[in-house]
């Protein structure tokens, strides 16, 4: 489920209160599972199931949506794969990283450390488009696919529509 581009405190609320919702029980089918490997090289597979199931089951709601709506193939893998870059994550983890960008931007990034623990999922969580983009450089994604995955955490670049729509 892709957020919404309208950024009103509302809309924020709504879209992360949905996210939530759908996290709880973040199921994929035997033929979704299929549909992802069928699209991915072997190394993006592994990228994509090493990820949290939450992960999993947002990144094939977005490739549905993505499909849908005709998108390249490109966008379509990265979809698939634009979240590979959190790494394991505690629910409080995502709930309190949310949580602290909304109410205290300067101190969410303050608090931030690379590394493990709680500070560590904090700032995967920031940077995980770019950690992301990392691991599919090293798995020999196309180059493509590697720059909307970097690019979806941040603001995109003026005119990339595709990296937007992330």
């Amino acid at each position: 489920m892709p957020a919404p581009r309208a950024r009103t405190p509302l809309a924020r609320a709504r879209y992360r209160a949905s996210q939530f919702v759908h996290g709880l029980r973040p199921h994929l089918s035997a033929a979704e599972v299929a549909e992802a490997r069928g699209r991915l090289s072997a190394e993006e597979f592994r990228l994509f199931l090493h990820a949290e199931p939450r992960d999993r089951r947002h990144s094939m709601d977005l490739y549905r949506l993505l499909q849908s709506e005709g998108a390249s193939e490109a966008a379509l893998v990265a979809a698939l794969v634009h979240d590979t870059g959190k790494g394991r994550l505690a629910t409080w983890h995502r709930v309190a990283f949310v949580i602290l960008n909304a109410a205290a931007p300067g101190l969410s990034r303050r608090v931030e450390r690379e590394g493990a623990g709680w500070r560590g999922a904090l700032w995967r969580l920031r940077h995980h488009g770019a950690l992301g983009a990392a691991l599919l450089e090293a798995a020999g994604s196309d180059p493509r696919v590697v720059e909307i995955v970097r690019g979806h955490t941040g603001t995109p670049p003026p005119g990339d529509d595709e990296i937007a729509r992330f």
